[in-house]
């Protein structure tokens, strides 16, 4: 068997396999047990999300807010959610089967053979190429070491704040975004010297669909890609030509895509906040958490130690994130040095600044920790650089390489491990499921669901229903309507000002005043009212002009009369 043969072989073995084990964060999430349907991590949430948002786009498009009723979605990136939608419409495959079990798999696998073709391409070295798909599949934090020594566990993934590479899948758009930036960078890269204007222009139609992916990596590969082309064009004066026409078509697909979709509708998506993520860091109980320093910092007077101070904490969450990843660092001074930087490093060099840059200075409005989505970026491409140090050592030193990559990869053993466990920490319960086909396949409408309250899961063990879980979408993601509120998380991350709605809500379900809660029904125009276990309101369906339609003994549910 030839060498080449064999090392198809490997890597087709190596990806399958590392693609089923980088998949079971994801399925799972959405499978029918004892319980009803079940959800492991943060898929009781951000996935239930992502199916409302799905459902909504199966009917129109642009999409209604599913959770904020009467009003379109604005101020988020649905392109993935509009790609499953019409996957979805086009095979008849049931959304929640393609969102947890089909999808999962196929971008894993997508990722496992672009990531080894592109460095495979930039490289030419099948080591490389192979250690890069495993990093982009396990590297992690060094999150690990702070959860042994406190409490003897192995997990600590976030500790430092991101998310890292075995958590990819748990982020569809961030996944199918790196999906489609390793496409258009072997596609860069491979006809880069050519100087043609159709795969420039096709490049940058993939570049520019990432700002209704996710709108994070449009705006740092239209900002690297701009810079690069600017570097280039003083360097050797030539202003015109296939960088130039791969930034201006990526410009004009992202402005075109950012206008329909409604990306960045009202105010700016950034506000400047410096070091929000390395203070947070030690004040935060759920990351590392150093109230002492957090306090020394916070009551310094002496503007050197302050420097100082901030200094360590920065290099804390740079390191801290990276893990052994740092030694990339290693690998791009080598090449700076020697004076080997390639036009991919060029471009990637200003990718990695300015996915750096962005969360340390500035937070997302709304929502400031969504601002750390931006260092992915980092992470992955730190991935890169990485392999190659390990690449240039891995024929002296197997033996280090090899457990690096295992001191890597420690945080996602502790990951994984949350995905195994029974039951699952939330769950949508069998009288749900029955409550919420009967509410699908009603006549369209606007439902009208019991506030949600924070508490109430604290005396529930697990698996928790998702109305106590989280402030969720579930019901919209499973009945296929509007809800007037739900989701108060992702409604503060787009930027609707729900809190008003939320008042109205509160008094309707306590009012005795008959006038205000029915006019509050019709002002609405709240067609369904849909209620679990304890839920009820104060006046009777008589004065609220209702009709009980469904009552499992768990779910009742309501229709107003007209």
């Amino acid at each position: 068997m030839s060498k080449a043969k064999k090392i198809k072989i490997i890597l087709v073995v190596l990806i399958t396999l590392s693609a089923i084990l980088f998949s079971l964060t994801m399925l799972r999430s959405g499978l029918k047990n004892q319980f009803g349907l079940g959800f492991w991590g943060p898929n009781g949430h951000d996935a239930i999300w992502h199916l409302s948002l799905i459902n909504q786009l199966k009917q129109q498009v642009p999409p209604q807010n599913p959770i904020y009723s009467g009003e379109l979605l604005s101020n988020y990136h649905w392109g993935f959610d509009f790609f499953v939608a019409f996957i979805s419409n086009l095979t008849k495959i049931d959304t929640v089967l393609l969102y947890f079990q089909i999808l999962p798999i196929v971008f894993a696998l997508l990722l496992g053979f672009l990531s080894f073709k592109l460095a495979f391409l930039i490289t030419k070295n099948n080591i490389t190429s192979i250690l890069f798909v495993i990093l982009n599949y396990f590297s992690g934090s060094f999150g690990w070491i702070y959860t042994l020594l406190k409490n003897h566990q192995l997990g600590g993934e976030s500790l430092f704040w991101s998310m890292q590479s075995v958590s990819t899948l748990l982020n569809p758009p961030f996944a199918l975004s790196l999906i489609l930036i390793l496409f258009g960078l072997t596609l860069w890269c491979k006809y880069y010297s050519s100087n043609s204007i159709k795969f420039a222009i096709l490049i940058g139609l993939i570049f520019g669909l990432l700002s209704g992916i996710k709108v994070y990596a449009g705006i740092l590969i239209g900002l690297a890609l701009s810079l690069h082309w600017l570097f280039n064009a003083i360097k050797s004066k030539k202003i015109f030509g296939f960088n130039f026409t791969v930034c201006l078509t990526t410009g004009l697909v992202s402005l075109l895509i950012v206008g329909l979709l409604g990306v960045l509708q009202g105010n700016s998506l950034l506000e400047f906040k410096p070091l929000w993520f390395t203070h947070s860091m030690i004040e935060s109980i759920d990351k590392l958490y150093w109230p002492k320093l957090a306090s020394f910092r916070f009551n310094q007077t002496n503007i050197f130690i302050s420097i100082f101070i901030e200094i360590i904490l920065v290099l804390i969450f740079l390191i801290g994130n990276l893990g052994t990843r740092f030694l990339a660092f290693f690998e791009i001074y080598s090449k700076i040095l020697k004076k080997k930087l390639n036009h991919f490093d060029n471009l990637i060099i200003f990718v990695l600044i300015f996915s750096f840059l962005i969360p340390l200075l500035f937070v997302q409005k709304g929502t400031a920790w969504n601002t750390i989505q931006f260092f992915y970026y980092f992470l992955f491409f730190a991935n890169f650089y990485f392999a190659q140090f390990l690449s240039n050592h891995w024929s002296k030193h197997k033996i280090l390489v090899i457990l690096l990559l295992f001191i890597s990869s420690i945080t996602t053993i502790g990951t994984l491990k949350d995905y195994f466990g029974n039951p699952p920490p939330s769950s949508l319960p069998n009288s749900e499921i029955e409550a919420l086909n009967f509410l699908k396949n009603q006549d369209n409408g606007f439902v009208l669901t019991f506030p949600y309250d924070k508490y109430k899961k604290d005396k529930m063990i697990t698996p928790i229903p998702l109305y106590a879980y989280e402030t969720t979408a579930y019901v919209s993601a499973f009945s296929h309507k509007q809800t007037f509120l739900e989701d108060e998380m992702n409604l503060d991350i787009t930027g609707f000002n729900w809190q008003q709605r939320r008042t109205e809500e509160e008094k309707f379900f306590s009012t005795a005043d008959q006038f205000f809660a029915r006019g509050f029904l019709n002002n609405n125009n709240i067609k369904y009212i849909y209620l679990v276990a304890d839920q009820n309101f104060t006046l009777s369906t008589f004065d609220l002009q209702i009709d009980e339609i469904f009552n499992n003994g768990q779910v009742r549910i309501y229709q107003t009369r007209k």
